[in-house]
């Protein structure tokens, strides 16, 4: 079996993840219910505002469905977006595009701050966004975020001249995330600390080994050091009742 092929196996191992997340006969083609409340009824709830950023290819409607109930329930306004081209363009789009949403969130709600949550990708946008200016958020968490980058089976993938050109097509944004590159060297030798923030992962994370979650300037959490029996990977890992205690346990701490 070639190098290309062991790495193909990889990439249909993970996709695999994708369709256990998505229960096809759910209501995921519409956001949770009081997700995206631009009408006012979120100004009655006093938690702070969370937004939440998905990652690359699988929408906002798919991926909050147990996380959202959660923090409405808690008191949380909750709003979601949807990067550009469903998370998959250029950081600088994303970033630009993440930003205009906050800024409507908090004219929706009256709140000068909001709290940001990111997976995969999304995690990573939401890092750089912090680090080009304050935009007074109190907390951020990230989940299975690809900090450091890609495990090195998808760098190897990635470092294949067809695929390459494929993905540049496909989602630029992946061949940011490839170990070394120009854009993560940038963001980690930037070190700014603007937000307390924390990173959630998985050792059995597909994508990125859990040392790629981790950042020096972070509380760096993985789920299977508070609890061993923890199965979940890069996709299931947000519908997690221990990741969700965790990002808990952060917004009752935030002031």
């Amino acid at each position: 079996m070639t190098r290309i092929q062991r790495s193909l196996n990889v990439v249909a191992a993970a996709t695999r993840g994708v369709a256990r997340a998505i229960n096809p006969v759910s209501a995921a083609k519409r956001w949770p219910d009081q997700v995206n409340d631009w009408n006012g009824r979120a100004q009655s709830l006093s938690g702070i505002p969370v937004v939440l950023v998905p990652g690359s290819f699988v929408p906002g409607q798919f991926y909050w469905h147990r996380i959202a109930p959660v923090l409405i329930s808690d008191g949380h306004p909750v709003f979601a977006c949807n990067l550009p081209g469903w998370g998959t363009r250029g950081p600088d789009v994303m970033v630009a595009a993440l930003e205009t949403f906050v800024e409507s969130v908090k004219r929706a709600t009256g709140s000068g701050e909001v709290v940001l949550i990111g997976q995969s990708f999304g995690g990573v946008i939401i890092r750089d966004l912090l680090q080009r200016g304050p935009v007074n958020v109190p907390a951020a968490i990230t989940i299975s975020s690809q900090h450091n980058g890609f495990r090195r089976v998808w760098n190897i993938l990635f470092s294949s001249s067809g695929i390459r050109q494929a993905v540049a097509v496909i989602c630029p944004m992946a061949l940011e995330l490839v170990t070394g590159s120009d854009y993560l060297s940038k963001i980690n030798s930037a070190g700014v600390r603007r937000s307390p923030l924390t990173t959630v992962t998985s050792v059995l994370d597909a994508f990125a080994p859990a040392a790629s979650s981790a950042i020096p300037e972070a509380t760096n959490i993985v789920l299977q050091e508070i609890d061993p029996s923890v199965r979940s990977g890069h996709m299931l890992i947000g519908y997690d009742p221990a990741t969700i205690k965790v990002i808990r346990d952060v917004l009752a701490n935030v002031r």
